[in-house]
């Protein structure tokens, strides 16, 4: 968000012929307010997502070693297992799996760096539009072109710094968090059975594709949402700012008309939404004709090939986690 006069100054730019500045990249929005403790909190925050993405895979890992040995095992007798004697019973697997546990911890609190950090960017924020606000002449908050009065810029305000709070707070580490989950299922997929792996990943273009056509329209429907609300909000100020005037000349009725026919708008296309919602979590059910390939392919992999029971067990889990 810039300040109350950039676009002012971009039209001047328009009309005198100078080039108009390019809109700034992510990583430029977000470190554009921070210091050097957001950049700490940021880096431990992103540790921290990357740590708790990464530790699915991290117990599959373990999980695998486990079955292994169970395996190993299994048709031992109790005078067997008391002959091989500690070595089948001082397994560390546990000890492993409350080490795991002790950095998902530690790596689920990290991540609560970013909800800091975003609130001190947001606040830091708020101080400097206030002031580019304050800045401006008194006649520049007594326009009414539908966008410049006072009410418009606090509302509009709000409602942008607590999108950007959510996204510096919420949306980044789940980024990086799912980023983190999708590289290290695949490396330790590819790991344990790297023949499963080359031969079940490609599949996952039927989870991901899907997803991404779905996002980009709900991203596109959400804009025309916000745009149908706006016009209707529009109508509603101006019904209200003159009522006396309105309901004396009888215009009621035709703003009533006007203000359904903007609903009926936005409703069509929240339904809509609700459509692409309700196709993008029925997707997710790909998972299985995802998981019944490399369920026929494991078949051939341990009869044939001689590949372990845990290991192509744990290579598929891996690729559908990583794929959802």
């Amino acid at each position: 968000m810039g300040e109350p006069n950039s676009n002012q100054e971009q039209e001047k730019n328009e009309e005198k012929g100078e080039p108009i500045k390019k809109p700034r990249r992510l990583s430029e929005t977000v470190f554009k307010y921070s210091d050097s403790k957001d950049m700490f909190l940021m880096a431990l925050g992103s540790f921290g997502c990357f740590a708790d993405g990464s530790s699915t895979p991290l117990i599959m890992l373990v999980l695998n070693k486990m079955m292994n040995k169970y395996a190993v095992h299994s048709s031992y007798t109790l005078h067997d297992i008391n002959q091989v004697g500690h070595g089948f019973l001082k397994m560390n697997d546990a000890l492993k799996l409350i080490y795991v546990a002790i950095a998902m911890g530690l790596g689920a609190l990290l991540g609560l760096c970013w909800a800091r950090t975003a609130e001190r960017q947001t606040s830091r924020l708020h101080k400097k539009y206030l002031r580019a606000v304050l800045r401006q002449d008194a006649s520049f908050l007594d326009k009414i072109d539908g966008t410049s009065t006072t009410y418009q810029i606090i509302a509009s305000f709000s409602a942008d710094s607590l999108t950007i709070q959510g996204v510096l707070s919420e949306k980044i580490p789940n980024f990086l968090m799912n980023v983190s989950t999708f590289i290290s299922s695949k490396v330790v997929a590819l790991y344990l059975c790297w023949k499963l792996a080359v031969v079940a990943i490609p599949a996952l273009s039927l989870l991901i594709i899907p997803r991404i056509i779905y996002g980009k329209m709900l991203a596109e429907i959400g804009k025309k949402i916000i745009v149908s609300y706006g016009g209707a909000g529009s109508i509603e100020k101006q019904a209200f700012s003159p009522i006396r005037t309105v309901y004396s000349c009888g215009g009621e009725n035709e703003t009533k008309r006007s203000y359904s026919e903007t609903l009926e708008k936005s409703l069509d296309l929240r339904i809509k939404q609700g459509h692409i919602k309700g196709y993008a979590i029925g997707s997710i059910d790909i998972a299985f004709a995802v998981w019944s390939f490399p369920a026929w392919y494991v078949s051939i992999l341990v009869i044939e090939k001689g590949a372990i029971d845990g290991d192509v067990f744990t290579t598929g889990v891996c690729i559908i986690v990583g794929g959802l």
